[in-house]
């Protein structure tokens, strides 16, 4: 697993068929770029409705969440997921 460190990561907006935002890698590192998928995902606006959607790759197929789920997704993770250590620390060796 490699971790990407915050000034890797960068975002662009583009248009394709419309206006898209991509978050993307820029390493240099050519044993990482030829393992990673570029963008990593992308943003689109609903051309109706004007919503927005996270569109990643998945099993093989593009598949589109709403940015609604998301964010709900990520306001839950910074609550309820906790390092090992946490744990340890926090609920198995409580005195």
């Amino acid at each position: 697993m490699k971790r990407i460190k915050d000034d890797e990561v960068k975002t662009q907006v583009a248009s394709d068929f419309g206006m898209t935002m991509e978050l993307y890698i820029e390493t240099g590192n050519a044993s990482i770029d030829k393992r990673v998928d570029y963008p990593l995902f992308k943003v689109y606006a609903d051309k109706e409705t004007e919503e927005k959607y996270v569109e990643i790759s998945s099993g093989g197929q593009l598949i589109q969440l709403s940015i609604e789920a998301v964010k709900k997704f990520l306001l839950t993770a910074e609550t309820e997921v906790h390092s090992e250590a946490w744990y340890d620390k926090n609920v198995f060796n409580q005195e």
